[in-house]
C-alpha cells in the first residue's frame, strides 16, 4: 500500500518532476507482488489456507483505501497543490506508522535487546536508502514530504542499529557458560 500512494503521489497529475518517486516504488511494488506469490507457493499447505484468508483480507482493505484515495484525489480534487497536500501528508503519515510499528518489535530479554523480525542487513540498507532519498530530497529539489518521512526513517533505522550493536557487544562481553560433562547423555 505505501507503494501505490507514492506512486500515486509521483504521478505529474499530483507532483510535477517526480519520475523517479513512481519509478522507484513501482518497482518496489512489483517485487512486493513477487514476495506474496513466491511466499503462497512455497508455504505450508496446511496453513495456507488460513494465511491466504487473512493475507486476502488484508489486501482487500490495503486495496480498498489505495482505490479510495486514487479516486478522491484524481476525481474531486482539480488543483494540483490541493492533490499534491492531501497525499503529501497521507504518504507519510502511512509510512511513519509502518515504521514504527516495526519499531514496537523491539523488546527487552533480560538484560539484552531484540530487535525482532528486523536483522542488522535489514535496517543497514534501510538507513542507506533513507540517506539516499534525504540527498534527493535536499539536493534535486525541497521536498518536504519526501524529506520529513526519509529523516524519521534514517533516525528509526538508526536506534535500530545502535540497538543490535550494543545486544551484539553485551552477548560478546557476557561471561561464557561452561557445560558440565555430566549433563551431557551419552547416546
Amino acid at each position: 500500500m505505501k507503494c501505490c500512494l507514492w506512486i500515486l503521489y509521483g504521478l505529474p497529475l499530483v507532483q510535477k518532476d517526480s519520475i523517479l518517486v513512481t519509478t522507484s516504488n513501482g518497482v518496489g511494488l512489483v517485487i512486493e507482488v513477487i514476495y506474496l506469490v513466491v511466499f503462497f507457493i512455497y508455504s505450508d499447505k496446511n496453513l495456507q489456507l488460513e494465511r491466504m484468508e487473512a493475507t486476502g483480507a488484508c489486501l482487500i482493505v490495503e486495496i480498498g483505501v489505495v482505490i479510495f484515495f486514487y479516486g478522491h484525489t484524481l476525481l474531486f480534487l482539480e488543483n494540483v497543490s490541493a492533490r499534491r497536500k492531501l497525499i503529501g501528508v497521507v504518504c507519510p503519515v502511512y509510512t511513519i506508522i509502518m515504521h514504527g510499528l516495526l519499531a514496537l518489535q523491539t523488546k527487552v530479554d533480560g538484560e539484552q535487546f531484540r530487535c525482532m523480525y528486523l536483522p542488522f542487513w535489514f535496517s543497514f540498507v534501510n538507513f542507506i536508502n533513507a540517506g539516499i532519498w534525504i540527498a534527493y530530497s535536499v539536493i534535486y529539489k525541497i521536498d518536504i514530504y519526501v524529506l520529513v518521512v526519509n529523516v524519521l526513517g534514517a533516525l528509526a533505522c538508526a536506534i535500530h542499529l545502535i540497538i543490535l550493536c550494543c545486544s551484539a557487544v553485551r552477548c560478546l562481553l557476557l561471561p561464557k557458560r561452561v557445560v558440565p560433562s555430566s549433563s551431557v547423555p551419552v547416546v
